[in-house]
Formats: C-alpha cells, sequence, structure tokens
C-alpha cells in the first residue's frame, strides 16, 4: 500500500496539474487525510475563512492503494474582491485613503462607520466572504457579503452598503437526562449527577442556560409512576417524557446526553402515570414510547449524543442507536457511548468523561477523536467498554458556529 506521505504527494499532483497551478492556494488547509477502509487515501483541503465559510471551496482528491487517481473534485472559486459602496468610498476619502490605495483594514474600518450610520449598531466588520447560504438566515439574493460580529453569539451579513441583510444561525438547543436507578433504590432516585455535569458543558457550548433541556426523567416515581418527584432532593430538575421528545425533535438540539439502563436498541427510563417509558433507536416495539428515528425525521442528524447505556455501542451500525443519531451519516456527527460495562469500567468512566468535556470546552479547535483517545489513554481501564462512531475529525467550535440546517 502507498503510504500517506507518498499518496498526499500523488494528490497534490493531481490538482495542480488539473489547475495548471504552481502550487496549492495559500488559503487551503488541509481538513480531512485517512486510510479508508475501501483501499483508498482521502485528502481534502479547504479554504480558510472561519466559520462564514462556503462548502464549494474545496479540494477533494481519493488515491487507491496503488498510486492511482480514484476521485478528483476541485471546486475553488477565484481570489474575493470585497465590493465597495459610494458611501463606504466617502467614509474613505475621509479617512484620507483613495479606493485604490485603502488597505484591508481601513476598508474595514469604513465599512463599519458605514454599517454605524445605517443600522445604529456597533459592528465588528470581519471580511468580505463568500458564504454557505444554509448557515444563514437571508433577505436577499448572492452569496457573497460583508460578515460583522455583534456579539459572541450573533454575526450578521452587511450589504455593500453596511446595511445589515442576514443573521447567522447557531445552535441554540441541548438536551442532557437521566433514567432511574430503579430496583432497591429510592423511587426518586438516578443519575441526575452525570446529566447536571453534562448540562454544564452544554450551557458553555449553546449560551445560555435556558436552551438546555435536562433533568431526570420522567417526573413520577419509578415504583407507581403517579408521585411527583419534584422536590424530592434526589435531582434539582425532573421533566417529562414530552419535554424529553420535544427537544429531541428541535432542529437546534445539537447537542445530546441520556444516561439510563439499556442497550443499543431501547433504553429504559421510569414510570410516568404507571407506562413504563422506553427510548429505543427504531420503530417496531409497541411498549417504546420515544423513537429517535421518529424524533429526527424532520430535522438534521445529531451533531454530538452521548449514550450512557451499557450496552449502548456493543453493536453498531442500522437499526442502532448510535446509527439513528447519525442518520447513517459519517460527517458532522459523532456518537460516544459505552459497551460491555463492568464495575471497574464504569469508576474509569467517572474519571474519563470530565476529562474529556474539560478538554473539549478549553481546546474547541481540537478533533473530538482527539480528545476521546487522549481521555482514554489517561483512563485506560475503559478501553473496550467505549466507543466512538461518524465524525472524529469535527471539532467543538465547529459545532458551536453553526452550518446546519433542518432537513440532511
Amino acid at each position: 500500500m502507498i503510504s500517506k506521505a507518498s499518496a498526499r504527494r500523488v494528490a497534490e499532483h493531481a490538482i495542480l496539474s488539473h489547475k495548471g497551478w504552481s502550487e496549492l492556494p495559500h488559503d487551503a488547509v488541509l481538513t480531512h487525510a485517512y486510510h479508508s477502509r475501501r483501499g483508498r487515501w482521502v485528502f481534502q483541503w479547504k479554504r480558510r475563512t472561519d466559520l462564514y465559510s462556503s462548502d464549494v471551496d474545496r479540494l477533494l482528491v481519493w488515491v487507491r492503494d496503488d498510486g492511482s487517481i480514484e476521485k478528483l473534485e476541485v471546486s475553488w472559486f477565484a481570489p474575493l474582491h470585497p465590493t465597495i459602496s459610494i458611501n463606504v468610498e466617502r467614509i474613505l476619502r475621509n479617512m484620507g485613503y483613495s479606493l485604490a490605495t485603502a488597505p484591508a483594514q481601513a476598508i474595514k474600518e469604513a465599512v463599519r462607520r458605514r454599517a454605524y450610520e445605517v443600522t445604529g449598531k456597533e459592528i465588528e466588520v470581519l471580511g468580505w466572504r463568500r458564504i454557505l447560504r444554509k448557515a444563514w438566515t437571508l433577505e436577499v439574493a448572492g452569496n457573497e457579503f460583508w460578515v460583522g460580529k455583534l456579539s459572541d453569539d450573533a454575526y450578521v451579513l452587511l450589504n455593500p452598503d453596511g446595511k445589515i441583510v442576514g443573521w447567522m444561525i447557531l445552535p441554540t438547543g441541548a438536551v442532557s437526562v437521566s433514567g432511574f436507578y430503579g430496583g432497591d433504590a429510592d423511587p426518586c432516585d438516578g443519575w441526575c449527577y452525570l446529566a447536571k455535569d453534562f448540562k454544564s458543558y452544554f450551557e458553555r457550548w449553546v449560551g445560555s442556560s435556558g436552551a438546555v433541556v435536562w433533568g431526570m426523567c420522567p417526573k413520577y416515581d419509578c415504583e407507581t409512576g403517579t408521585y411527583d418527584c419534584t422536590g424530592s432532593g434526589y435531582c434539582e430538575s425532573y421533566i417529562s417524557s414530552s419535554d424529553f421528545e420535544n427537544a429531541v425533535k428541535d432542529y437546534k438540539c445539537k447537542f445530546y446526553a441520556c444516561i439510563a439502563h439499556g442497550d443499543y436498541q431501547s433504553a429504559w427510563l421510569g414510570n410516568e402515570q404507571g407506562t413504563w417509558i422506553y427510548i429505543c433507536s427504531v420503530g417496531g416495539w409497541s411498549w417504546c414510547d420515544l423513537v429517535v428515528e421518529s424524533l429526527l425525521a424532520n430535522r438534521g442528524r445529531m451533531r454530538f449524543a452521548f449514550l450512557g447505556h451499557c450496552g449502548a455501542m456493543e453493536q453498531t451500525g442500522v437499526g442502532t442507536f448510535e446509527y439513528t443519531f447519525r442518520k447513517g451519516q459519517s460527517e458532522k456527527t459523532t456518537v460516544i457511548g459505552l459497551k460491555y460495562t463492568t464495575d471497574e469500567s464504569w469508576s474509569a468512566f467517572h474519571q474519563w468523561y470530565p476529562t474529556f468535556l474539560k478538554d473539549l470546552d478549553e481546546n474547541r479547535g481540537k478533533k473530538i477523536g482527539d480528545a476521546y483517545d487522549d481521555a482514554c489513554d489517561l483512563y485506560p481501564d475503559i478501553k473496550g467498554h467505549i466507543d466512538i462512531t461518524g465524525d472524529r475529525d469535527q471539532t467543538l467550535r465547529d459545532i458551536i458556529q453553526g452550518d446546519f440546517c433542518k432537513i440532511t
């Protein structure tokens, strides 16, 4: 098999030959470089444009193990040239510049001042960018605009004359739930502390505590299903199964965590008005109240899901939780879950998960797969008892910055 370095050289040569370039563009960033199970090396470069990048600005090459090219996709627009309005040019002249001599920073400052004249808002102008339309709510046609920042969680698009014409869609929801212990435990007790820990990180990532639906579910005792556990002291938050259902169905919900008794197709939550409440991956069981396949039917894949069922990842693929949360896709969706859980691995998990979440939070540009591997290396007792599927290369920043649509 051809080595990774050799395959990359073959890929780069194919691009240069196809485009007649002497070298790759200076703003081309290698985002994927891995060997596929299908016997090919996959290399992808994308334009360095932060959160407002367009999916069309990319270079994709598949190199077979024998060094031949299986696939070549080159979609790379010419360098962008901002459109300057008459009013922005007026402001530039007042600043002592002509349009021909003004540096990029001066032009952005002139656009900022014009935007203030038009909107009365202080907007940090980040640059003229080609945007991905599905990541924005837009009032006009086109895909090239000035991108402005109103705050840490509010980005806008400006037309050449400083008027706001679009708003960025940002992830604004998450869900973190716990089922009940059952058995000899108190009928209102469960893994509330785990749901709360995941919730605390989800709040930071979605930017609002009100956007996270969390707690033990359902809100009734697990023995009779009629006693309301709210105020029992075992958990600060109890939610109904409909609260849980609506949170998962919301296309803005990008983070999911559930800790409950269960396996790779079903998990038991508790008792609601005398009915045992289960969540299942797919339909087909009359006793299952919450079916992930149905909950995600009118929305996109879950960007990050943690499955805290003892056997959640003992099988993967069609019909399982992990496959259903990914909607069968392998990009922009990551699932992590437990499997073959033992007392020793459960203990290791309680060291693993805070380390993993803290690493993601403090290194938001780090690949989720790398954070997963690092945490597993720190607590090797978890190995063989946890697994990851989907996109190992997406980062927390990728998820937080948006780029999703309702149905994919």
